[in-house]
């Protein structure tokens, strides 16, 4: 008797492999995150003229006003350096003010203007399009939990921004 129905007699079972788990999640990230580059890209183009080093600055100023250009870097995920080139044209623009901190001299806080979050509300929907496409493989109500499990997995690197 056969325990697979798809088994012939006289041929051997069917191997199946398992799914790989160790080593594939960072490969798999990485393949998300170069898939995403090309179509955030497009968005922040197409939405306001920005680039992404300068929508993701953007978006980390909305959402930690008054933090310093180096602070910007390590939530970006670049060098402080690469960022003073990426915020020098969002302060021309006008799209972010720098302020000196008048209990700290030393520390200039970032703030978005009003056309800061005009620029960046031009670019929500286009990259809310793009995150509805990607999580459209799954569930509605696994996403919630997909977001769980991604945060605990930065949570995991104690060296990211939180």
């Amino acid at each position: 008797m056969m325990d697979d129905p798809q088994q012939h007699e006289g041929q051997p079972a069917a191997v199946t492999r398992p799914e790989p788990v160790e080593g594939w999640f960072i490969y798999t990230i990485k393949q998300l995150e170069m898939g995403l580059r090309a179509p955030l890209e497009q968005a922040a183009q197409r939405g306001a003229g920005l680039t992404t080093a300068q929508y993701t600055a953007l978006s980390v100023l909305d959402r930690w006003p008054g933090t310093t250009s180096s602070d910007v870097a390590r939530r970006s995920f670049v060098r402080a350096q690469s960022m003073a080139e990426t915020m020098t044209p969002l302060i021309e623009s006008g799209y972010v003010r720098r302020e000196r901190d008048p209990e700290n001299g030393r520390r200039f806080p970032l703030h978005l203007t009003a056309k800061g979050h005009e620029v960046l509300e031009s670019v929500r929907e286009p990259v809310s399009a793009l995150e509805r496409d990607l999580l459209a493989a799954l569930p509605p109500s696994e996403r919630g939990q997909f977001a769980t499990f991604l945060r605990a997995c930065r949570a995991a690197l104690p060296e990211l921004p939180r």
